[in-house]
């Protein structure tokens, strides 16, 4: 009976690292997702300024 419960708690063990790792992953995507966002609006910012448009914030 204890090999069965090391067994499951080596399995787990490794599920728990996995899902540390897959959670790392998306924070680093989220982040890199979050930046080109950010990009993307200061871009945005930059074209209505030289349209002589109104700022995107004052649209909301």
């Amino acid at each position: 009976m204890r090999l069965i419960y090391a067994f499951l708690a080596v399995r787990m063990l490794r599920l728990a690292r996995f899902d540390l790792a897959r959670h790392d992953a998306l924070i680093a995507d989220a982040d890199a997702a979050l930046a080109q966002s950010r990009e993307r609006v200061r871009l945005a910012e930059a074209l209505a300024a030289r349209a002589d448009l109104p700022s995107l914030a004052a649209m909301r």
